[in-house]
């Protein structure tokens, strides 16, 4: 079992989430907009769509979502980090492998692709996170985490 400040220290890297989902919201305003702006030539548009209406659906309507999403993530964080006696980036693929059916589902229903990019964005900033902390955790006698 890991120790308290090592748990904390794990659930705040969970903002990495929230700026790769911004990011990837960005990236993807940025090509929808630009394939409009192939047959428009509307600048004003361009940039109103990229640089207003992104953070406007990041922090509307993404809000709706990504606060479920970290309460599961944290959750999951503090099961699996004292049950599994693995590295951070085995467990981080396991939340992955279990969250991400969840936004296919979406996706699929919805008939908003936008949800499979989140779903790439997830697995990289998971791989980010877990590079930010290197885990070790041989056996439960041993267990530690070292900072970079």
């Amino acid at each position: 079992m890991l120790p308290y400040k090592q748990y904390i220290r794990a659930i705040t890297l969970n903002w990495i989430h929230l700026a790769g989902f911004y990011c990837c919201i960005e990236i993807m305003m940025i090509a929808f907009a630009g394939t409009e702006l192939m047959h428009s030539h509307d600048w004003k548009n361009f940039f109103l769509s990229v640089l207003i209406l992104a953070p406007i659906l990041m922090f509307a309507y993404g809000l709706i979502v990504l606060i479920p999403f970290l309460v599961v993530i944290v959750l999951l964080d503090v099961i699996l980090l004292s049950t599994i006696n693995r590295s951070l980036l085995f467990i981080g693929l396991v939340e992955w492998v279990l969250i991400s059916p969840i936004f296919v589902y979406w996706a699929v229903q919805n008939d908003y692709w936008l949800w499979f990019a989140l779903i790439f964005s997830f697995l990289v900033t998971q791989l980010i996170r877990s590079k930010k902390l290197n885990v070790s955790v041989p056996n439960h006698n041993s267990s530690q985490i070292q900072l970079r």
